[in-house]
């Protein structure tokens, strides 16, 4: 396999050239995000990741996508009604050789991925009606130079913000990008916006999803609390089997034992969307907490999956 990813000095683009080192033998060529790309080289690989922001995908993608497979971990193409929107786990796209132009998968915001990844057995099994979810988002998430300004900000004693909206340092705010003034009774930002809708395109549903978005001073790591209405009443002892054997898909872990919760730092650097506190609220109603590995899980580890199960699909198929 020959690949290409291109924003590899990035805080994705370096964990995803890690995962193909350490699991595979392909072929890696990188390109920072503002580097000259030969895009007739580029167009002989077999894959092409995209690690960058919306307006270097939206550049290079055009150029490259009728000839090669390309992931996208930008935001630019997911709501495309001509684009898969994967979370391999949950939709996985098996057809993919047969597609003969705009071949281009776009990796979901990571609060998504972590949120449909344990909603998955939960809507096959007992349907979903609505969503509430508080997210509680690294720094990791909002970039390098984000990262970088929190810990200057930790280590200085100066809260000085450029990259930020707010000091995040001892701090914490309830806003990920910007606000849609359009309905000001129910106000909602970026973040909110792409939860709501990507949830929906992935599970090909009608879910009322209501998320609320704070970003939070933790290096790595993001976390939910997340309830669930669904159509149709269920056991708990059902409910926690079903997610148990969901999880030996590989992409849940589900903790039973409350003397031992998931946190940011002890979930960091794993590949799987950690559940615990799962609890019956009520009829037809779920409570969960959930921390997933934004750089991993949510955003590199999801485009590896994809281009792995692509491969794999393509050597099954011969």
């Amino acid at each position: 396999m020959r690949v290409s990813i291109v924003g590899i000095n990035g805080l994705v683009g370096k964990e995803l050239e890690k995962l193909i080192k350490d699991n595979t033998n392909w072929d890696i060529e990188g390109f920072g995000s503002s580097d000259k790309i030969d895009y007739e080289k580029m167009r002989k690989k077999d894959i092409v990741f995209l690690c960058v922001d919306n307006d270097v995908s939206a550049s290079i993608a055009p150029h490259i996508y009728d000839y090669t497979t390309v992931i996208d971990n930008s935001s630019y193409y997911r709501m495309d009604s001509d684009v898969p929107l994967v979370v391999p786990e949950v939709n996985m796209v098996y057809d993919w050789d047969s597609r003969k132009s705009k071949r281009i998968i776009a990796n979901p915001n990571c609060s998504t991925i972590q949120l449909v990844i344990p909603l998955k057995p939960i809507f096959d099994s007992y349907g979903i009606e609505e969503v509430f979810v508080a997210t509680y988002q690294s720094v990791s998430g909002a970039g390098k130079k984000a990262l970088d300004e929190f810990k200057d900000q930790i280590k200085s004693n100066h809260f000085e913000n450029k990259y930020l909206p707010y000091p995040i340092a001892y701090n914490l705010f309830p806003v990920i990008g910007n606000f849609f003034e359009d309905n000001i009774e129910n106000i909602v930002c970026t973040e909110e916006k792409k939860i709501m809708e990507e949830t929906n395109k992935i599970l090909n549903s009608d879910i009322n999803v209501h998320p609320f978005t704070v970003r939070v001073p933790v290096i790595r790591a993001h976390s939910q609390a997340v309830f669930v209405r669904t159509k149709r009443d269920f056991e708990y002892e059902q409910l926690i089997g079903l997610l148990d054997e969901f999880a030996r898909s590989g992409g849940l872990k589900v903790w039973v034992d409350n003397s031992v919760l998931p946190q940011p730092y002890t979930v960091s650097n794993t590949n799987e969307v950690h559940i615990s506190r799962i609890r019956k609220l009520g009829s037809k109603l779920i409570g969960f907490w959930s921390v997933s590995d934004n750089l991993l899980r949510g955003a590199a580890y999801n485009a590896f999956l994809i281009a792995k199960k692509i491969l794999q699909n393509k050597v099954a198929t011969k």
